[in-house]
């Protein structure tokens, strides 16, 4: 089947969420992340509150080890799939199904990721808002047009035809909440973050993640994945550096999904991981059909 392995980002996560997984893998869930990053996965899964998980350096690497097994799930079931996206923290999974990169190698690349990218957006008075528009472009030249006024934010995503994310200062965004006029919006929602992700506010961290990159061995993926700073296919001559500049650029995934849709047709796209949220991106970009979510194994057994 010609099918799409999407993968969501962090904003996804549920206390709780993966219990199921732990007996079907232990050696992942269990052994070879606490080996690798030096705390318990298992004990957060069973114990945290939704207040621990939402922390970036706890968040990422959870998220992105759950999603990571029910792939593994979702593989046996469906076969492999044509393409793999994720959105920001999950084009590593995509990354690490395919095999471009390994499973441990992805742990450590995430959780240095995390905490540099939580230190950059210390003290920084930075955050981020999801804007609703029903004319994409107008709002883009909007945010535009605001920059050339010194109204300093940045589009952090761009997830769907009628939603984009922006990142800048507090001041600024609470500004825009009450007047979603200025960018030609609907509405300006606010989210709780600790800061302006894929912005310029986290431009600090590409060093330390240039640094853990530069020591992970990445080989040829088994099918191809399309990455967040560009839209296009990984390839190993590039793929290091893209890593590095999806930290402070906008994460293009309304476009991934343009780009697959023309090159591809694909049959079916499944959302694989916590939440649903790159579902309703695609059912917002081109189809309310063919779209699958595999969140929980009940899921899975339902597809």
């Amino acid at each position: 089947m010609n099918w799409v392995a999407m993968f969501p980002g962090q904003g996804s996560q549920k206390a709780g969420m993966g219990e199921e997984l732990l007996n079907l893998y232990p050696d992942l869930l269990i052994d070879e992340f606490e080996e690798t990053l030096g705390w318990s996965l298992k004990q957060t899964i069973l114990q945290s509150e939704q207040s621990e998980i939402t922390k970036t350096n706890i968040a990422q690497p959870y998220i992105f080890a759950i999603s990571y097994c029910y792939g593994l799930e979702a593989f046996k079931k469906l076969g492999q799939p044509k393409i793999g996206i994720g959105h920001s923290l999950g084009e590593y999974t995509a990354l690490a199904l395919s095999e471009f990169i390994s499973y441990s190698d992805a742990l450590k690349i995430i959780s240095v990721r995390g905490d540099s990218m939580q230190k950059a957006v210390e003290n920084s008075n930075s955050t981020m808002a999801a804007v609703l528009t029903a004319d994409l472009k107008q709002t883009i030249d909007a945010v535009e047009a605001l920059n050339n006024q010194g109204v300093s934010i940045n589009i952090s995503n761009f997830n769907d035809g009628s939603q984009i994310v922006i990142g800048g200062l507090k001041d600024d965004i609470d500004y825009l909440k009450s007047n979603p006029v200025d960018l030609n919006a609907k509405r300006v929602i606010p989210l709780d973050v600790a800061g302006a992700f894929h912005s310029k506010f986290v431009s600090s961290a590409k060093q330390e993640v240039q640094n853990i990159i530069d020591e992970v061995e990445f080989s040829e993926g088994k099918f191809d994945v399309y990455m967040n700073v560009d839209a296009k296919v990984a390839d190993l001559a590039t793929i290091k550096q893209r890593l590095v500049d999806q930290i402070d650029s906008s994460v293009m995934f309304y476009n991934q999904i343009l780009n697959i849709e023309n090159i591809a047709s694909p049959e079916k796209w499944y959302h694989i991981g916590p939440g649903n949220v790159t579902a309703g991106m695609v059912k917002k970009s081109i189809s309310s059909e063919g779209i699958e979510i595999i969140n929980s194994l009940d899921s899975l057994n339902n597809i």
